[in-house]
């Protein structure tokens, strides 16, 4: 079993921002939701001291507060500093608000698109562009770079081809 010293220092770890693009920021965010519980778990030391009676180890129980308040803290700053970033991100993005609001109850929600269509006269009627939500956007990129990567890898194997066939005929010539 590891100690709490190392798993805090893991999740802190995991709230450092590398970079402010989207992947780091989502990264950053499951982070933040992985440290949550650990954030919670910081004030029992500092519930404990409060609520012993005294006398009992107090001076332990202090200290055990006191680097309970501290991990608290760091916790709380690093988790505020990744929300505030990413909301800059979001306002210097100006991405659209439709991809925050989540959608109403009635409606199944997907996660290719940022939204639903809101009526009856949208669905028979014209057709307003939908675009692509995060996870689809993300899936296209990494679909995109998969065919990148596969056309590059044909172009290599033709080029090594073309050497093996020029070395072919001036080796028989």
């Amino acid at each position: 079993m590891s100690s709490p010293a190392i798993e805090t220092a893991s999740i802190s770890d995991g709230l450092e921002l590398e970079s402010l693009d989207s992947e780091s920021l989502f990264q950053a965010l499951t982070n933040v939701e992985k440290a949550i519980p650990e954030l919670l778990s910081s004030i029992k030391p500092i519930l404990s001291h409060l609520t012993t009676q005294e006398g009992r180890d107090e001076e332990n129980s202090g200290m055990m507060a006191r680097e309970g308040v501290e991990r608290y803290l760091n916790l709380l700053d690093k988790i505020q500093f990744i929300l505030r970033q990413t909301v800059y991100y979001l306002h210097a993005t100006k991405i659209s608000s439709s991809v925050l609001i989540p959608p109403k109850m009635d409606n199944i929600p997907t996660p290719f698109a940022t939204s639903l269509p809101q009526s009856q006269s949208q669905i028979q009627g014209e057709q307003e562009q939908v675009e692509l939500g995060l996870y689809a956007s993300r899936i296209e990129s990494k679909v995109l770079d998969d065919m990148l990567n596969a056309l590059k890898a044909i172009k290599e194997q033709e080029q090594e081809q073309e050497q093996q066939g020029n070395m072919d005929i001036s080796s028989s010539g």
